[in-house]
Formats: structure tokens, sequence, C-alpha cells
């Protein structure tokens, strides 16, 4: 799914929602500058080249190696100017095939979205990288003089060109990875431990229970814009009202949301 909350949506003031060709072509005019989470590209992506290295892989994973972005191809890099792409010559599955084949770990969250001009006169590729819950992301490709000697690089974003992780830069990035997944693993388990005590102390009869937990797997982008106290309060009241049954009062971690519904405050969790 791609995401709602980009580089453009920041640029133009746009709500949350999904890109439209408007929103390119006028990004493309205001001329916004590449940076590390948007890559104009004027040609669409070329087949492979010296032997199997692939300039849509390494683009793709850099993206996902740094915190996300967007390639958005028919827009020229040095001038922004929109000059469009031929909608016949785009083949979505071979660019997907080209990725599985030469980024590792898999992406799975990766989109391509066709935008066409209301009036079908332009075009444009936009794919969508979001930052990989599994970096670092490695390349792998070969040299034409050396078609059996397969070699693997890290790139990422470094402002509005690639660059190539040294080796101390991918010790941290895999130590950053199984961090947040053993802390993931410690949250959900408290989440579900609080959930199981809050059922059972106010449980009065025998009763079987089916407990699922979920939380976020990646952050907010930092660029988007900060939820409103006047929505929060909103969001706050239908969580609540989805735990209740009839006349039934909530119960669960969500039990206690009308401590901080009233008044919610950036960084304030419930309880507090």
């Amino acid at each position: 799914m791609a995401r709602s909350w980009t580089r453009l949506h920041e640029h133009l003031g746009a709500v949350p929602g999904p890109l439209s060709f408007d929103m390119v072509r006028q990004a493309a005019a205001d001329n916004l500058a590449e940076s590390d989470d948007l890559d104009w590209k004027e040609k669409l992506p070329q087949p492979p080249r010296d032997g199997r290295w692939n300039e849509l892989a390494k683009d793709v994973a850099a993206m996902a190696n740094t915190r996300g972005g967007l390639l958005v191809f028919g827009v020229r890099d040095k001038t922004t100017e929109l000059v469009g792409i031929d909608p016949g010559e785009v083949n979505v599955q071979q660019y997907a095939q080209w990725i599985r084949n030469h980024v590792q770990p898999y992406l799975p969250d990766l989109t391509f979205s066709m935008l066409t001009a209301p009036d079908g006169t332009a075009s444009v590729l936009v794919v969508d990288a979001p930052a990989g819950a599994m970096a670092p992301h490695h390349v792998y490709g070969t040299s034409q003089k050396d078609k059996e000697q397969q070699a693997a690089v890290v790139p990422y974003q470094d402002k509005d060109h690639t660059a190539w992780m040294a080796e101390h830069q991918i010790e941290r990035a895999y130590r950053d990875r199984f961090t947040h997944a053993q802390r993931a693993e410690e949250e959900v388990q408290r989440l579900l431990d609080h959930a199981q005590e809050t059922v059972f102390a106010q449980q009065k009869e025998p009763a079987a229970w089916l407990f699922a937990v979920a939380r976020p797997d990646r952050p907010l982008p930092r660029t988007a814009p900060r939820l409103a106290r006047e929505d929060a309060t909103n969001a706050l009241h239908a969580a609540r009202a989805r735990t209740q049954t009839g006349n039934r009062p909530a119960v669960g971690p969500l039990a206690g949301l009308e401590i901080v519904s009233s008044n919610p405050r950036p960084g304030c969790a419930v309880g507090c």
C-alpha cells in the first residue's frame, strides 16, 4: 500500500492521501529539489547493465535503507521539467522482478503508481519505497567481466545522491534492526499481559477469551503533520467506543482512556 504522506504532501501543504498527477505537476513547477526521500527521473527504468547491475534496484534499496521515499519517472532531475513517460512502455511486473532478483531482504511494501493528467496529455510513474523494516537491504549484482562473481553493496540516500554504507554503518544498521525487533516483541508481550490482567480481574463468571494485540511496524514520517488536540480527542473517544458491547463497560488497556481523552497532550500515555 502506498504511503499517504510524502515529501510532495509536505511541500504542497496537502492533507494525507493518495498522490495525484496534479500534485506531481505542481511540485515540478515549483522546482522542488531532490532530497533523501525524493528522486526525479527523466526516463523509465532500464534493463540491468554491465552484466547484472540494476540501477532501479539500487535506487529503491537506497530509499528503503534511509527513511523511504519516492522515485518519480517523467521529470528531469536538473530542471524538474515534467516531460512525461510513455505508458505503453511501462512494465511494472518486469520492474518488480528486477528488484526481487537484486535486493535482499525482500521489499514487500513497494508500490508502483501510474498517474495521468486529467486531459490525458502526460503521465508519470511513481515508485513508492517505504523505509525498510528489515534494513539494511543489500543490492546484489555482477560486473561484465566477472559474471560468475556476485557482489553485494548497501546503498543509502545522502541528501540528493546515493552513497554506500561503510562496514561500521552496516554493523549499526543490523544492530538497529535486531534491537527494534526485540523491543517490538517485548512491547507486544507487555500489551498482552496487561490486557489479560485487566480482563481477568473484572471477570465474574467463567468465560473464554480471544486476545489480539498489534502495534505499528513503522513510526510516522518525521515530516508528518502533528495531530491536532481535537482530532486526538475524537480518536480516543472512537477507540473507547469500539471496545464496548451494548451496555457493557470497556475492559482491557483502552478502559483507562477517559483519563486522557478529554485533554490529550503530546507524549502523554494512558494513565498519565
